[in-house]
C-alpha cells in the first residue's frame, strides 16, 4: 500500500479528458434556430386554397377542346346513289342468313353420328362405315365434342338407315332420328358394352 500511496500523492488531480470532442464526435454546440414567423391570417378578398380539393384546369383558351377541332372541315361529298339488286320472292320472304354449306345432293345423305370422343375413334368408324354395302363417296363435314357430321353417298335397294343399322362391322347403332336429308345416330362399339357401368 505504501507504493500506491507514495504515487497518488505525486500525481496531481487532473480534469477528465473528453475524446470525443478530439475525435470530432461533439463539435461544439448550435444555437438552436429561431422559430419560424407564424403565417399571416388569410384576407376576406382571396379564399384559402384547399388541399384535398379538385384540381384547376390545365387548358388555356388558345387550346382546342378536342383533338382537330381547330383543322376546317372539309365540304360534305354529294351523295352517291346505291344500287339495290332487285330480290326474289324466296329470298324476300326468307330473312335467313345464308350458309356455305350445300344441302345433299341427289343420292347423298348427312350423317350426325355420336359419340365419337376421339380422332382414331372417327378414323375407326369412317372405315367400318366404308365396308356398308351400297356406300360410295364418304366426306367428313365437321367433328367437335365427339360429334361427328358426314355427308355419305348412297345406292341401294333398301333405305340408308336401315343398311347401316344392320351393317356396321364392330359397332351397335341406333337411330336417334331420320328425315329426307338427314340421319342422327348414336353407337357402341362391342368394347363399349362389355365395359360395366
Amino acid at each position: 500500500m505504501a507504493k500506491k500511496d507514495k504515487k497518488s500523492k505525486d500525481i496531481p488531480d487532473e480534469a477528465p479528458v473528453d475524446f470525443a470532442a478530439r475525435i470530432g464526435g461533439r463539435g461544439a454546440p448550435e444555437p438552436p434556430a429561431p422559430p419560424p414567423p407564424p403565417p399571416a391570417p388569410p384576407t376576406r378578398s382571396e379564399p384559402a386554397s384547399r388541399l384535398d380539393g379538385p384540381l384547376p384546369p390545365r387548358r388555356s383558351e388558345g387550346r382546342p377542346q378536342m383533338i382537330g377541332m381547330d383543322e376546317a372541315l372539309a365540304p360534305p361529298s354529294p351523295p352517291q346513289p346505291t344500287v339495290v339488286p332487285e330480290a326474289t320472292a324466296e329470298e324476300s320472304t326468307s330473312a335467313a342468313i345464308p350458309s356455305p354449306r350445300t344441302p345433299p345432293g341427289p343420292g347423298e345423305t348427312d350423317l350426325v353420328v355420336t359419340p365419337i370422343p376421339t380422332l382414331d375413334d372417327w378414323h375407326r368408324f369412317e372405315l367400318a362405315l366404308r365396308k356398308v354395302r351400297g356406300i360410295g363417296q364418304v366426306r367428313t363435314e365437321y367433328y367437335r365434342h365427339g360429334v361427328l357430321k358426314m355427308r355419305v353417298g348412297y345406292e341401294g335397294p333398301e333405305r340408308l338407315a336401315q343398311a347401316i343399322r344392320a351393317g356396321i362391322p364392330g359397332y351397335r347403332v341406333r337411330i336417334l332420328g331420320e328425315d329426307h336429308t338427314t340421319i342422327q345416330i348414336l353407337v357402341s362399339t362391342e368394347n363399349d358394352e362389355r365395359r360395366p357401368g
